[in-house]
């Protein structure tokens, strides 16, 4: 076969060029195909990547598509133990991926320098310090005989004093609050930051098409499906297509980044995936630049309870939350979203209180009058209601792709055909990230480039 049919549109023409189709353009799915395009490979491949996927961030916000409808805060569950923190992304404490952790904190890391001033992405994050609230006691580290606690690696972390959280204008004590935290971290503004990652994709020689793939492991029906979605966009842009018609769209790699998708996607059907629902309401409130989180474990076998607030560098504020496994309902329940509003407003009543017109906000905004709690638990729901609307921007809500056992990242191997000389084609798994996409997705993708590089150099 003469290599130059053997390339995709725009691709390099180099006989070490390996060209890869991403599945998936979630944020999993975009930062892997951005890792892979940047990467100085060290068995000297070129990489020729396109991102075929059924919904992009372009498309109107739907259930369909995850990673619209994230928080984003980098606040992670991971342990380091093999187990997840009570307050994770899960239904219960859950299996995770051995080296969980350190995907966090190398994400966390790329995302700290994007953050900077110097970066061209600041404008996507928001630098902020975030307390998290516990109903239950850190425990006590039986070697040292102090408090441990799992969030300990971020900047500026310290848990709270007994009598920090004594004199907390919130009424902790009404909240059965026993414990915190503090720290530094950063939010992520979703809409934005997602542009930027595509933005980047495409400036870095990356292709996108639209198309939905039936059976991953059918090489043939995926080259169709690429082929159909390339035709049908260059036909929009240009009117004729420059394929090759006795040439089908070469795949030297595929990468699964489908997320929730990986459920009912022929040739994975991983039955250890589940959705876990998550429901939120977006207000406009730019005074708010701090985040505060309150976990409590459900008793009784009740769900556990998750409030939190993040901000975002836009001036909205996300409000949150719930996890519901196993369901599907793909809108917001208004009962749910009074529920998180109500929890919310009372874990920060600063929502409802705008600082005066000469007020900064460049700083943490304490209002001088503010309802107390019993005063917001005595209202009616349609008082209440009134009371927040005019911050209200919408209510939401996603699927997190959560996976029994942690994220997957490993390789399989694809047979093209009966004949024995055809060769294989390797598939990396990238998916099964809960609701950690957005914090874990530079580190599984920089550990989903090298099983790619060891696959093909195998």
């Amino acid at each position: 076969m003469n290599n130059s049919e053997n390339v995709l549109p725009g691709s390099e023409n180099k006989s070490n060029t390996k060209h890869v189709v991403v599945l998936g353009a979630g944020v999993v799915g975009l930062t892997t195909a951005i890792t892979i395009l940047e990467s100085n490979s060290k068995h000297n491949l070129n990489y020729s990547v396109t991102i075929l996927a059924s919904q992009l961030h372009t498309d109107p916000k739907s259930i369909a598509y995850t990673s619209h409808w994230a928080g984003a805060h980098h606040v992670s569950h991971s342990t380091g133990t093999g187990v997840s923190a009570p307050d994770a992304n899960s239904s219960t404490s859950t299996t995770e991926h051995p080296e969980q952790l350190a995907i966090d904190q190398e994400t966390f890391g790329v995302m700290w320098n994007l953050s900077s001033k110097e970066s061209d992405a600041e404008k996507c994050f928001m630098r902020i310090e975030q307390v998290e609230y516990y109903h239950e006691e850190i425990p006590i580290d039986e070697n040292t005989g102090e408090r441990r606690h799992h969030l300990g690696w971020y900047p500026n972390f310290k848990i709270l004093s007994p009598s920090t959280l004594e004199s907390s204008p919130l009424s902790l004590v009404d909240l059965s609050v026993h414990s915190g935290v503090s720290f530094n971290t950063l939010t992520i503004d979703p809409p934005v930051y997602l542009k930027y990652l595509y933005d980047r994709f495409i400036q870095k020689g990356g292709k996108v098409v639209k198309g939905r793939v039936d059976d991953i492991k059918d090489i043939k029906s995926v080259q169709r499906v690429l082929r159909e979605a390339i035709e049908a966009q260059q036909s929009s842009d240009s009117g004729e297509s420059t394929l090759n018609p006795d040439t089908p769209p070469p795949i030297d790699a595929l990468i699964n980044c489908t997320g929730l998708g990986s459920l009912t996607l022929h040739g994975v059907q991983d039955e250890a995936m589940y959705p876990l629902r998550g429901q939120t309401v977006l207000m406009r409130t730019p005074w708010v630049n701090f985040g505060r989180t309150l976990s409590r474990k459900g008793k009784d076998g009740k769900e556990d309870l998750w409030t939190y607030i993040i901000p975002r560098r836009s001036g909205d504020v996300i409000i949150g939350g719930i996890k519901s496994p196993n369901d599907f309902f793909p809108t917001p329940r208004p009962e749910t979203t009074l529920d998180i509003l109500r929890r919310g407003v009372r874990l920060c009543p600063e929502l409802l209180h705008p600082p005066p017109p000469t007020a900064s906000t460049d700083s943490a905004y304490t209002p001088t009058t503010t309802l107390t709690p019993d005063a917001l638990d005595n209202l009616s729901d349609t008082d209440f209601l009134n009371l927040v609307e005019p911050f209200i921007i919408e209510a939401g809500c996603g699927l997190r792709p959560a996976r029994k056992g942690g994220l997957r990242l490993e390789v399989e191997w694809i047979v093209q055909s009966s004949t024995e000389s055809a060769p294989q084609i390797p598939l990396v798994h990238n998916y099964g990230h809960a609701g950690s996409g957005f914090q874990s997705s530079w580190g599984s993708a920089t550990r989903a480039m090298s099983l790619l590089e060891g696959a093909l150099q195998d």
